[in-house]
């Protein structure tokens, strides 16, 4: 099972920060189909879509050759 987590500095809106908001917000619906035992394919679905985001959201920050943006790291945590 893994639950992600984010946070973020106050900085100027743009793309990287509406990625990050998106992040977020599908992050916690992935925690919560979790927590509630929502069917596999469901939570399977939400976690490829939250993993492709978490890769726009890098290849969007390493274009411009910064590594954060003012962000923390988003932080993959696992539970066995």
């Amino acid at each position: 099972m893994i639950i992600y987590s984010c946070t973020k500095d106050n900085n100027e809106k743009g793309e990287i920060d509406m990625l990050n908001d998106e992040i977020c917000k599908l992050r916690d619906k992935l925690n919560k189909s979790i927590e509630q035992g929502d069917d596999y394919s469901n939570t399977y679905k939400i976690s490829v879509e939250l993993d492709e985001l978490i890769a726009k959201y890098y290849r969007i920050s390493q274009s411009d050759g910064k590594n954060s943006y003012g962000y923390n790291d988003i932080e993959v945590l696992k539970f066995v």
